[in-house]
């Protein structure tokens, strides 16, 4: 705050001694003149004082900045991927000018108070800066992008070829267990097979 207050009170001296001791000072709108009631003058800002606007007066310890508000709005913060957003910045800053930041990039040729993005891709950070004599000031403001169709669809598709391959996997798995089954009962005929023709070969050796 003094650091803001001390950069205004050089450049009102430097307008003060560009423009002549006689000129009232047009920026006195940037200090706080709501003075309590019953307070001694002599303690008041002089630029606050009808006697007293000379930008080249000593007002340091008395002067104080008036408390300027900046704010950014829309209508929702919560948008789908390529909808277009609208963005309002409105202050109160006497003499402000308007700039506008995308995730701290400065748009060329956006000075207005209303800043229009036709395509948002992503989550986006937004802020409004107001630059004037009297300081700077800013709002910021999050633009949350939540999943388009596209997306949606995607996901969908890759989900049902996640359980396509699943049901696969387990019809494979169940087919080849079939099949060693089979395989063994197979085996276990063959074996019984043979050993019955073992055992009837035996009996007829053992008859002769």
């Amino acid at each position: 705050m003094f650091s803001r207050a001390l950069f205004i009170i050089v450049c009102l001296r430097l307008l003060g001694a560009g423009i002549g001791q006689d000129k009232p000072c047009e920026l006195v709108e940037c200090f706080n003149c709501s003075q309590p009631i019953g307070i001694n003058t002599s303690q008041a800002c002089p630029l606050c004082q009808n006697t007293s606007k000379n930008c080249n007066d000593d007002f340091l310890s008395n002067c104080t900045i008036k408390d300027f508000n900046v704010n950014v709005n829309t209508s929702s913060t919560k948008v789908k991927e390529g909808d277009i957003v609208t963005v309002n910045c409105t202050h109160d800053v006497p003499h402000g000018s308007i700039s506008w930041l995308k995730n701290n990039e400065l748009q060329e040729n956006e000075d207005n108070e209303i800043f229009q993005i036709k395509y948002i891709p992503k989550t986006s950070v937004i802020s409004c800066q107001v630059k004037s004599i009297c300081g700077n000031y800013n709002s910021t403001i999050t633009i949350e992008v939540q999943a388009g169709n596209v997306l949606v669809v995607l996901l969908i598709c890759v989900g049902a070829a996640a359980a396509l391959l699943m049901l696969f996997a387990i019809v494979m798995k169940i087919a080849l267990k079939r099949g060693q089954a089979q395989s063994q009962a197979r085996k276990r005929q063959r074996q019984q097979n043979l050993e019955n023709i073992h055992s009837s070969v035996n009996t007829v050796t053992s008859y002769y």
